[in-house]
Parts: structure tokens; sequence; C-alpha cells
């Protein structure tokens, strides 16, 4: 069973209490990890990723992703 939490764009935004359009300009930068099933879709970022960027700091796979 896969127990990962995953938000939308929309859900990270309010989670974050910012604007959506603050998520996915974050993730379109790669400052916010995030992932598309294809170029133009829907974001789909992981809930350690979006608390690392609220915290200021990369999350583990941008650091694996920098080696």
């Amino acid at each position: 069973m896969n127990t990962q939490l995953r938000f939308a764009t929309s859900q990270a935004a309010e989670y974050a209490a910012c604007h959506e359009q603050t998520i996915r300009k974050a993730c379109e930068s790669g400052e916010l990890h995030g992932g598309q099933r294809k170029p133009g879709g829907r974001w789909s970022i992981r809930r350690e990723c979006l608390d690392a960027w609220l915290d200021g700091a990369k999350c583990e796979h941008q650091i694996a992703g920098a080696a």
C-alpha cells in the first residue's frame, strides 16, 4: 500500500496558504520539486517536497538530482 501523500497544485496551495499560481511557478522553475506525466500536464507534489520548500530547503529528491 502506497502511503505517500501527493498534492495537486490547488491542494498544495491550500496546504501552504498561498496562491495556486505561486505553487505552479515554483514547480516550473524547479524551486519546488514536482512531477508531471506529460509536459503541460497537471503537477503532482509530494508532501515532503512541499514541506521542505516551505522551510526554505531542498527536498531529498532535489539533493539527489544535483549529485
